[in-house]
């Protein structure tokens, strides 16, 4: 009985004792595996889109490398354009060199052209003054400055130390001066025109046959104009002691140019045509005080200097008893319109000559021949419309149409004579011309001759057509073209 007991005592034990439920969550289980796959997608999404955002892989070669080092920027004109990646020795080169490789960003492949130059900006000190002040408390960086060649992916050799020029431009004009001795022309040094910064040398060594000493000079594209074939540049630098007759004198120029050295230049009147890049010139060690009465009006600086079509014209007639030749010469302009505006002057002979013809891009016809017609302008001048014009009268003009300038000219505008001469358009500025008798009238101290009647004058701001060069009533005017008279009188 007690074993009856026992068991049922068990089995009652065993009904009470409840069961394990296994429960299993989905949703922690996909919890566990989310996390390590949104890192996955996240750390592939930023390899990529490093990897298409990372730029091209240069190397340039170096004498030394100043301190650079791997993580140093990479910039252009002051923007980080990329990163340095490694600066080791050029070990297949006799270890002469030093190869730093660059990572630049996307966007600044297109920097890299033939003609870019690299160079290591770091603190510089010499007569051309002090560069790189802003690396003694920050990192050295690797400066560039895109060329102007095709597309070139390197490897590139870089510059010994930083050009004297950054801020070059395709206008600047590149020359060498020449002189037997080096008189105060040093790396760096000014060059001006009229004591106004111009210019500056860029490098100075000795002739290959070491005979003379030879500089390269850069001159901004402002003042490129003024440097002509018969320009004479002259050494300014240091402190000049004359003793005569007449006592005890010093000539002392400014403290940039006796301290960095430094060249003048002047031009002549009559200069002939304009300097092209490498031109060679020879240095004066001392001012010709001639030259400085040279004034030349040569048109400089950000002006819109192209001139409208335009073509030489003669008036040629004969007169007296032993029938003299006579002429008058101008010139005659293409209006935007089609038609040709002539001065009045080449189709009015005087009274009582004989065959009166005008010549105009080499043929020669009776005025009588020609309609003209007048306009409302200016009496002195006269329009041949483009219908009365014959076929062979066209002027060559490559497409180009200077538009008129239909408002009234700025006071402060500088006008721009196109004469068709060597010197290029002469300028007249603000202060040498004034508003009156329906047009703008010119000082009189701005000299003309007889033969520039006729010449289009531009705005130098804008390139527009203001007018036409005459004479009327004993004055030198520009008579508008286009526009109403009455606007600007």
């Amino acid at each position: 009985m007690s074993d009856d007991a026992t068991s049922a005592t068990d089995s009652q034990d065993e009904s009470i004792v409840p069961e394990a439920i296994v429960e299993t969550s989905s949703r922690r289980s996909l919890f566990i595996w989310l996390v390590p796959l949104l890192a996955i997608m996240v750390t592939t999404w930023v390899s990529l889109d490093a990897w298409f955002a990372r730029g091209p892989r240069i190397q340039i070669e170096f004498l030394e490398a100043h301190g650079l080092e791997a993580g140093d920027p990479v910039r252009c004109r002051g923007v980080e354009v990329g990163r340095i990646d490694e600066v080791d020795l050029d070990w297949s080169n006799d270890l002469s060199r030093v190869r730093i490789t660059a990572t630049l960003e996307k966007d600044a492949a297109r920097l890299l052209r033939a003609g870019t130059r690299f160079w290591i900006q770091h603190p510089e000190f010499d007569f051309g003054g002090i560069r790189g002040l802003d690396t003694v408390v920050g990192p050295r960086y690797l400066a560039v400055v895109p060329g102007a060649g095709a597309i070139d992916d390197g490897p590139f050799i870089g510059l010994n130390r930083s050009p004297v020029v950054t801020d070059a431009s395709p206008g600047d004009l590149e020359i060498i001066v020449e002189s037997s001795e080096r008189a105060g022309m040093r790396r760096g040094g000014m060059v001006s025109y009229r004591g106004m910064p111009a210019g500056r040398i860029l490098d100075v060594e000795l002739a290959s046959d070491s005979t003379r000493v030879r500089a390269t000079v850069s001159i901004k594209d402002r003042y490129a104009p003024l440097v002509r074939s018969g320009t004479r540049f002259f050494s300014i630098s240091g402190v000049a002691f004359e003793f005569g007759l007449d006592g005890f004198r010093t000539d002392v120029d400014s403290l940039e140019s006796i301290i960095a050295g430094g060249i003048g230049f002047a031009t002549p009147p009559d200069a002939g045509a304009a300097a092209v890049t490498g031109t060679r010139f020879q240095l004066a060690l001392k001012l010709d005080e001639d030259w400085l009465e040279w004034s030349p009006s040569i048109a400089s600086g950000d002006l819109s200097s192209e001139s409208p079509p335009k073509v030489r014209a003669i008036l040629r007639w004969k007169s007296g008893l032993l029938r003299r030749a006579r002429s008058r010469r101008g010139w005659i302009t293409r209006h935007p319109d089609g038609s040709l505006v002539i001065p009045t002057m080449l189709v009015t002979p005087p009274d009582g000559a004989s065959g009166p013809t005008l010549e105009f891009n080499g043929i020669s016809r009776p005025v009588e021949s020609i309609t003209t017609v007048a306009t409302s302008w200016s009496n002195a001048l006269r329009i041949i419309p483009p219908e009365e014009a014959p076929a062979s009268w066209t002027l060559e003009a490559d497409g180009r149409t200077v538009p008129v300038l239909e408002a009234a000219l700025d006071p402060a505008s500088t006008m721009l004579i196109h004469t068709g001469a060597d010197l290029g358009p002469i300028p007249v500025p603000s202060g040498l011309w004034r508003r009156g008798n329906g047009g703008i009238v010119i000082d009189s101290g701005v000299g003309f001759a007889d033969d520039m009647i006729g010449s289009p004058v531009t705005d130098a701001g804008t390139g527009f057509l203001v007018g036409l060069l005459v004479n009327e009533a004993g004055e030198v005017q520009v008579a508008f073209v286009g526009q109403v008279r009455e606007n600007d009188s």
